[in-house]
């Protein structure tokens, strides 16, 4: 009979050869290691019941590996029955353990930078949150040819203040002021050319 057993685990083997016709004696494990009364062994990893025969491993490790005799007596005494069984311990840590932990592994390294990258994000968008964004606009294309009027440089040339024009003088003279113009004399010899004659009566 053959048992795999999982390494740390607890294993229980029945006696196969004590049965109505025979009495359970002992253990031997890999012919040199008895297990019963009156022998030295580990208690503390072998328990076996003495009326059953059955015998109970604590946390198996890679050392129970091997086989278990159980020896039993017949009832007269005359002969005796051996039952086998064979334990296989496998490792803890199998194959698909491992999937299992790179699996967990991964998971957790995702996990853990998706944290960061949204910890880093949030942060970011803080630094800009509140801010107005102002929209800048392309100039556009100039088509040649065309006058492009620009407010702000167009100068409008206000009238300058000084002294008051009459403009029908102007338009009759050319002048401004007919009085800074007048000649005087010419002026007399007509008041006196027009004047009357005294008579000589």
């Amino acid at each position: 009979m053959k048992m795999t057993i999982a390494e740390g685990n607890n294993a229980a083997l029945n006696c196969a050869s004590n049965d109505l016709n025979h009495i359970f004696l002992f253990w031997l494990f890999n012919k040199t290691t008895i297990i019963s009364s009156g022998i030295d062994y580990n208690d503390k990893k072998y328990k076996y019941e003495v009326l059953s025969g059955k015998l109970n491993i604590n946390k198996v490790t890679q050392a129970d590996s091997g086989t278990y005799m159980c020896i039993s007596k017949s009832l007269d005494g005359l002969q005796y029955a051996v039952s086998e069984v064979e334990i296989l311990v496998s490792s803890a840590f199998t194959p698909i353990d491992a999937v299992k932990l790179a699996a967990i592994i991964i998971s957790i390294v995702v996990i853990m930078g998706s944290a960061i990258l949204y910890y880093q994000l949030k942060k970011d968008w803080k630094k800009y949150e509140g801010r107005a964004v102002v929209a800048v606009d392309e100039p556009d294309e100039e088509i040649d040819g065309d006058e492009i009027y620009n407010q702000t440089t167009t100068s409008i040339h206000e009238p300058v203040a000084g002294p008051s024009r009459n403009q029908s003088s102007e338009l009759l003279y050319g002048i401004d002021n007919q009085g800074l113009d007048t000649d005087f004399n010419s002026v007399f010899e007509n008041i006196q050319i027009k004047s009357p004659h005294r008579s000589l009566i």
